[in-house]
């Protein structure tokens, strides 16, 4: 009885390398020199901005970078128009900008985004610069509270930044009379 047993496990153990064996098989001669024939993948390059001959041009060279990475709160021109904002904390934003999103551009409004490490719902920064416009907007939200501060006046969005910002209002409870619970904390 032992050795049926034995044989049988045996046998299930032969069977299965067989079966992983056949998984693991190089492919035929042909299938290598069809993809050796096969062209070269291309790379999708994105266009290259021209650099606008604006105080804040330069933003379009960081175009899929990240603005805390790539130092861009230490420029002189965008610290200082920054640290004009009436009623704007340069310092907090210094402080709480540790997780973000790549600069992006879209019809010459420069978007970037960041928030407080491990605790965006409490203190998060949306940053609209129009480059035509030479203006900047902060959307500065604090769990379910939106501040707006406007340089020059209201920047209108391209439609998918607009779309992303009533997203993260409706997510942050912004206008929701039911949400009233605020963690924010100084």
């Amino acid at each position: 009885m032992k050795k049926t047993v034995f044989f049988v496990v045996l046998l299930m153990l032969i069977v299965s390398c067989n079966k992983t064996k056949t998984k693991t098989e190089l492919p035929s001669e042909p299938e290598v020199q069809q993809k050796d024939q096969m062209a070269p993948a291309v790379e999708k390059e994105e266009p290259v901005m021209e650099v606008p001959d604006v105080p804040l041009g330069f933003l379009v060279t960081y175009n899929g970078k990240y603005a805390a990475q790539e130092k861009l709160f230490e420029n002189k021109v965008l610290a200082a128009r920054l640290q004009q904002l009436d009623r704007f904390n340069y310092k907090a934003l210094l402080l709480n900008y540790n997780t973000e999103t790549p600069v992006r551009i879209i019809n010459n409004i420069v978007h970037m985004s960041g928030c407080k490490q491990h605790d965006c719902p409490s203190n998060a920064y949306d940053f609209f610069i129009d480059l035509e416009q030479d203006n900047i907007n902060v959307y500065h939200f604090r769990s379910n509270l939106l501040r707006i501060y406007q340089e020059k006046g209201r920047i209108e969005l391209p439609e998918e930044f607009a779309s992303e910002m009533e997203t993260k209002k409706l997510n942050a409870g912004i206008g929701d009379p039911e949400s009233t619970e605020s963690k924010y904390e100084l």
